[in-house]
């Protein structure tokens, strides 16, 4: 058996539309659900090995279209820096009292907020 690679799940949310119907199902009950491969086979009505091919192939896809287009790496890079404006926001919103400074620290701190969730 092989290990699963939990980075896959993170891979599908960014490019589940760019899968099979079927490649998404079997990667979605294998990564999402925790399925085994026997327990996907029985739900599919397919051979294990036959589950074992998707998912290796969709595996393949994802790094593949990862590797090209690199979105689910440049999320993450958002989301860290977001998070380190906002802590460096708050630093500068504790060594301050001019209200103006502070109404625009929280609308800054407002327009990262997505970023960082």
């Amino acid at each position: 058996m092989f290990s699963k690679d939990l980075t896959m799940n993170y891979l599908l949310d960014f490019y589940r539309e760019l899968l099979s119907p079927r490649q998404y199902e079997v990667l979605n009950l294998y990564y999402g659900d925790d399925l085994s491969l026997s327990e996907i086979a029985e739900e599919l009505g397919i051979s294990r090995q036959g589950v074992r091919h998707i998912i290796k192939k969709g595996e393949e896809q994802l790094k593949g279209f990862e590797d090209g287009l690199g979105l689910a790496g440049r999320f993450s890079e958002s989301r860290r820096a977001a998070e380190e404006i906002s802590a460096r926001l708050e630093k500068l919103k504790s060594k301050t009292s001019d209200s103006e400074i502070l109404k625009e620290i929280d609308e800054i701190s407002r327009l990262t907020a997505f970023l960082a969730e």
